[in-house]
């Protein structure tokens, strides 16, 4: 079972709490916070109690939205420091829900002498442990890149005249097709080079896989793939490499999507490598929000 420890604090101002001190079903939710895939976790406050029973109870819950995750055990803490609450939590959650405890009555909860108020805002902080039921390591996923009837076509067509060697395996294209799309296809064969004279390319720095793939999505072909997210780093590499960026950006915003705890180091390392600035941003924000929470990360595949 995978332990990941969090903490956050949620700051909100009173002029947002005092309106729902006598609403029902009132309440206020933090900023969600994700560190794997579509797994997230918030806090939510209700001033005057989520249900009949509560009403006139000042209550705070954790809520876990679990995405493909079956089940997730907490243990957590929630602590108002300036009015010396701590609130101790367990919980397995078998679904999205939300959990947690009574703070306060709702008129000790806005009474000035219980310190939950300082300098016109309330401080929330919870801190605890995930412990996740299944292991949250990368799940391979299909991807389907679209594109067009006449890429298919293209991509059918016997009229071929240059060839792609990878590990041996030949790869046959139109010239055309690579000139237009690539500036460094563009420069190989409007020169005097070997692979202009050969009509012949030999790529060694990538997978038969993954430069078929490309090829495919250079011509616009609709294609599905299923690759792990160091293939995917990969394609994003080999478009960054032959400068075709429209393309590149298809790939880029793919990994987006794939950001966690489990590879965010390794997608900023490939952000960097590749000039991927969208990605980047992304990973850094990710970055950031891990360390305020205090979430471990995996520093690449084998810890």
């Amino acid at each position: 079972m995978l332990h990941i420890p969090f903490s956050f604090q949620w700051t909100i101002p009173e002029d947002q709490l005092i309106p729902l001190k006598d609403s029902i079903y009132g309440h206020l939710w933090s900023t969600p916070i994700s560190n794997t895939p579509g797994f997230e976790y918030c806090l939510e406050i209700y001033p005057n109690g989520d249900d009949d029973e509560h009403r006139g109870q000042a209550w705070i819950f954790l809520y876990l939205k679990l995405g493909k995750q079956k089940k997730v055990e907490t243990e957590f803490i929630i602590t108002i420091k300036s009015a010396n609450i701590s609130k101790k939590c367990s919980r397995i959650y078998v679904e999205s829900n939300g959990y947690g405890s009574r703070i306060a009555k709702t008129n000790e909860l806005f009474d000035p002498d219980k310190n939950f108020f300082v300098d016109g805002n309330f401080s929330v902080k919870v801190y605890g442990t995930f412990k996740f039921g299944d292991d949250i390591s990368e799940v391979i996923e299909q991807q389907k890149w679209e594109g067009a009837v006449l890429g298919d076509k293209l991509w059918k067509n016997n009229t071929k005249d240059f060839v792609i060697v990878v590990d041996g395996k030949e790869t046959k294209v139109h010239k055309l097709i690579l000139y237009s799309q690539s500036d460094v296809f563009s420069a190989m064969l409007n020169s005097n080079m070997k692979e202009s004279n050969e009509n012949k390319v030999v790529i060694s720095d990538f997978s038969f896989d993954i430069v078929e793939a490309a090829v495919k999505m250079i011509y616009n072909c609709n294609c599905v793939t299923s690759f792990s997210i160091d293939d995917l780093m990969s394609l994003l590499q080999f478009f960054d490499k032959y400068q075709i960026p429209e393309l590149k950006d298809k790939v880029e915003f793919v990994l987006i999507g794939k950001i966690s705890s489990v590879c965010v180091c390794r997608l900023t390392n490939s952000a960097i490598l590749t000039n991927s600035k969208k990605l980047r941003n992304e990973c850094v924000k990710f970055l950031e929000v891990s360390f305020a929470s205090k979430t471990p990360l995996k520093l690449n595949k084998s810890t």
